[in-house]
């Protein structure tokens, strides 16, 4: 009985371990991603050059010059802008109205694969590579190349976090599709292509029962170890 006694003046130590060591490694699931113009109430997070000029998407053609001059931004429309839900896939204007670059216009979706997302240790860790881009006429990748997408967040309360996603990417052969032909264009091979995301991503209420459970059996276990026979 002794025995017993003493784990159980242990349970408020070993559970307030096991949530303190839970959350630290705690994995939050983004449910959606919002595209917005936060500017400065983000903190500053982004990195790219876009996000420093005030632009979403860009283009450098091969000799390095920026496609129509100047980086262009998504069309801001307010709430009329959607959000990129994990794990659909999305078609043109489901999440986005669109950018302008160029003198033309282009639509973002997600229809190659459905993008995924989650915040571990204040990390945010995203999975966009099936994010897609049409413009001109043209279909093509717009997804982050190896090594190159740089995130950060920012806590705005327990489910919501600000957001910037940041890369780069670089036009392949076969990857640009001509809508109108319905053949493989070459026209932008060798482009580099930079992508910058910034929003509001929405994260489920931690789950604190299952927190607790882990913490009670901890303690079951230990009961369990240092019972005395009888």
């Amino acid at each position: 009985m002794k025995a017993i006694t003493l784990a159980s003046a242990c349970l408020t130590l070993i559970t307030a371990s096991s949530l303190s060591h839970a959350t630290s490694l705690e994995t939050k699931t983004i449910q959606s991603m919002t595209i917005e113009e936060i500017g400065n109430s983000s903190g500053g997070l982004g990195t790219s050059a876009a996000y420093n000029l005030g632009g979403e998407v860009a283009a450098y053609d091969l000799s390095g010059a920026l496609f129509g001059g100047s980086i262009s931004g998504f069309i801001s429309m307010g709430s009329a802008d959607g959000a990129i839900v994990m794990g659909t896939r999305q078609a043109n204007n489901a999440f986005s109205l669109g950018y302008i670059a160029g003198g033309g216009s282009g639509t973002l979706n997600t229809l190659r694969n459905a993008p995924g997302g989650s915040i571990i240790g204040g990390t945010l860790f995203l999975d966009l590579t099936g994010f897609a881009t049409d413009f001109g006429g043209l279909s093509f990748s717009l997804s982050p190349d190896n090594n190159t997408l740089t995130t950060a967040i920012a806590a705005m309360d327990s489910t919501h976090y600000y957001y910037t996603a940041d890369w780069s990417h670089l036009v392949k052969s076969g990857e640009v599709f001509d809508l109108t032909t319905g053949v493989y264009s070459t026209g932008l091979n060798g482009w580099t292509l930079v992508g910058h995301l910034e929003g509001v991503a929405a994260v489920p209420e931690a789950d604190t029962f299952v927190m607790m459970l882990m913490g009670l059996s901890m303690v079951g276990a230990m009961v369990k170890f240092k019972r005395e026979p009888s």
